[in-house]
């Protein structure tokens, strides 16, 4: 393992990822407080679930202490680039892909495990107009919908684009099925709120769990 400077990556044109889509990614973000100091938000949620991706896309786990102390050290270079004030933080993506040259159609003998980051602010600046989607299908039961694999956001870019042309920013997916069981939207889980109650779909392979879903269950329940 090693640190380098952001740049190109080399690869033959027969690279597996490039053909075969066995690509897995994390999403995180560290913000900074007023002691100085970079805070990270649950992070061994991030590791577990980016083994739980790899194992259904047949891409070796990596181990705890390569993706933690790799995280940390890169940190402690990247973390001026994480400003303190309010809306800012450091967008980390931990990523694995199939880096081994084969065109046969098969799962590769060689992956590559990387961390990039990169300074930012909030996803949407405004309030979002969603639209329902009642036709296109994020995930479908057995499938890997539940993962972060890269395929779920490349299939799903042509019904936002379109969804974006009528003036919506997002959509919400519904189930494969019918069509009208909310599911999830295009970047985040969802909750709707009647009165008092918090209502979000139950996880199932088709949903993908987040760690902002589970603590606000939590903090819901603790503070009835």
């Amino acid at each position: 393992a090693e640190i380098m400077p952001y740049g190109p990556i080399k690869m033959f044109p027969g690279t597996q990822v490039l053909h075969y889509g066995q690509s897995v990614f994390e999403g995180m973000k560290a913000f900074k407080n007023n002691n100085d100091e970079v805070l990270l938000f649950r992070k061994e949620e991030n590791f577990k679930r980016l083994n739980q991706s790899a194992v259904r896309l047949s891409i070796p786990e990596i181990p705890e202490d390569v993706f933690m102390s790799g995280l940390t050290e890169l940190l402690k270079l990247d973390g001026e680039w994480c400003k303190a004030d309010d809306g800012y933080s450091l967008y980390i993506r931990p990523f694995i892909f199939a880096s081994g040259e084969c065109i046969k159609a098969s799962a590769s003998d060689e992956y590559t495990f990387m961390i990039i980051t990169s300074p930012t602010t909030r996803y949407y600046p405004s309030d979002i107009n969603v639209l329902v989607e009642q036709h296109y299908t994020r995930a479908a039961k057995g499938g890997v919908g539940y993962t972060k694999a890269s395929g779920n956001y490349a299939s799903s870019f042509y019904p936002t684009k379109l969804a974006n042309a009528r003036g919506f920013t997002q959509v919400i997916w519904t189930d494969s099925v019918e069509h009208k069981y909310i599911e999830e939207s295009g970047t985040m889980n969802i909750w709707i709120r009647i009165n008092d109650t918090l209502i979000t779909p139950e996880l199932s392979d088709t949903i993908l769990g987040g760690f902002t879903r589970n603590s606000l269950i939590t903090l819901a329940c603790d503070n009835g």
